[in-house]
């Protein structure tokens, strides 16, 4: 089982990415080394001891960083060490790319721990990593930061945005967001996080 990343430093996440790097091949790896742009390898280890003090309590396997800019004497980090970032990067590509993932995903928050440019790389690669994965899978996600919109192509039927938001008499209501000719001649001005603060998308709180 693969459990989120800021639970016991992502429970499964060493074997899974283990066996993630096993699946696919060089290129698909280092485009997702390359969202985290420190690392030059990620690997899983069993003998975390010397980098590790006794009292950490630890899974059998713990991922080790090696980080491009320190002195090879000390360029290797654990997971206990690394961004909440970097472990979230590799959380979601082993959900993605994994062929023992389930057909449906859901990630509440997906730009929760990230920086506005990683969230919005990292959307980017998402439709890419599903179709690579399995064709049939799919992810809905829910996101809170607007940068996470200049990620998405909607020019792609597989990828679609919905505004989620409570009308006047307090119920939810759920629209699909689509590129109008009015819309795709504004985006061609304006990035959709832009268009979104603007007003142009809906799902904007009336405050």
């Amino acid at each position: 089982m693969l459990q989120s990343p800021d639970h016991d430093v992502g429970g499964g996440l060493a074997e899974g990415f283990e066996a993630l790097k096993r699946t696919v091949d060089v290129e698909r790896l280092d485009d997702v080394l390359e969202l985290v742009d420190w690392v030059s390898d990620v690997s899983a280890t069993e003998f975390a001891g010397a980098l590790l003090s006794p009292a950490v309590p630890r899974a059998k396997q713990v991922l080790k960083f090696t980080d491009r800019f320190m002195a090879a004497s000390r360029n290797t980090l654990t997971a206990y060490d690394a961004s909440e970032g970097a472990l979230y990067v590799l959380f979601v590509a082993v959900l993605c790319l994994s062929p023992s993932s389930p057909f449906v995903l859901a990630i509440d928050n997906l730009d929760s721990a990230l920086n506005p440019r990683l969230v919005t790389r990292l959307v980017v690669r998402l439709a890419e990593w599903l179709r690579l994965g399995d064709p049939g899978r799919q992810l809905l996600f829910t996101a809170h930061n607007p940068t996470v919109l200049d990620g998405l192509d909607l020019d792609d039927d597989d990828v679609r945005l919905f505004a989620v938001e409570r009308n006047s008499q307090g119920h939810t209501v759920i629209r699909r967001v689509e590129l109008s000719p009015d819309l795709q001649k504004l985006n061609k001005e304006y990035p959709l996080s832009r268009l979104w603060a603007m007003g142009n998308l809906g799902a904007v709180p009336n405050v």
